[in-house]
């Protein structure tokens, strides 16, 4: 009985200097690479990573390339997010709840940043659909957005050189959602999607999404607020959850 108790007491002895030598040796920080959003390393790490270093490239990246790591990391997960949705519905519900086109990015010739507002507008007034318009038109072809990625270091926020557009909607009404210059603004370590431009078929409609761009224009980004994304650039993207909030939600 005494050997028992002696044994019980060495070992709880070795477990609370475990916990003790742990709690002054590692420490917790982001990693939204991995499912559980962080990782367990050591003090002389963790310091690092408080320094700015991204480990496992044991570097600090600049500002430009973080933010488009950022950027194309929250680009690659939102049009995940609706190939899930896509996919869900016409398992779900058929055909006619699906996209005609693939979900994906695509970009428009002989349209640009300049001139995106009023040559859509022109296309609207001939009263042209937005299927019309992006694929025969401006001949949408599908590419890697992440190649046309430029940020602004001044107000803190990535964009695209040209006007990029994701492609969805059904055999009655194809509608597109258009990137442009500035789509995301930084505060810190946080990321806020600041503004796509929804496309669909009335000229009424276009004349609010113009509107709403120019608002958009000068916002910042508040305190906290977003995206959270470590020092690597990955991004803690809620997919599964906008997943299965967003799937049903035209059937209700």
């Amino acid at each position: 009985m005494k050997f028992r108790k002696l044994k019980f007491k060495i070992l709880a002895a070795a477990l609370l200097l475990a916990v003790i030598l742990g709690a002054t040796f590692i420490r917790i920080i982001p990693d939204y690479s991995t499912s559980r959003g962080f990782a367990v390393v050591s003090l002389s790490n963790y310091n690092k990573y408080k320094q700015g270093y991204c480990l496992k490239e044991d570097r600090i990246l600049p500002k430009e390339e973080l933010y488009k790591k950022v950027g194309g990391a929250y680009l690659d997960n939102n049009v995940k997010l609706y190939q899930m949705i896509d996919a869900y519905r016409l398992k779900t519900y058929g055909s006619l709840w699906s996209s005609k086109y693939e979900i994906a990015y695509y970009e428009l010739e002989n349209i640009n940043l300049s001139n995106c507002f009023e040559v859509l507008e022109k296309y609207y007034q001939e009263g042209k659909t937005t299927e019309q318009i992006l694929i025969k038109e401006l001949k949408a072809k599908k590419t890697d957005p992440k190649k046309y990625l430029k940020t602004n270091l001044k107000d803190t926020s990535v964009g695209f050189d040209r006007p990029i557009v994701m492609v969805n909607g059904g055999d009655k009404a194809v509608t597109g959602t258009l990137f442009l210059d500035k789509f995301a603004i930084f505060n810190g370590n946080y990321m806020q999607f600041n503004h796509s431009e929804y496309i669909y078929d009335t000229r009424e409609n276009f004349i609010i999404v113009k509107k709403y761009y120019k608002e958009r224009k000068n916002a910042v980004v508040g305190i906290g607020k977003g995206f959270k994304f470590d020092n690597c650039g990955n991004i803690n993207y809620p997919l599964e959850e906008n997943y299965l909030g967003g799937r049903d939600i035209e059937m209700r």
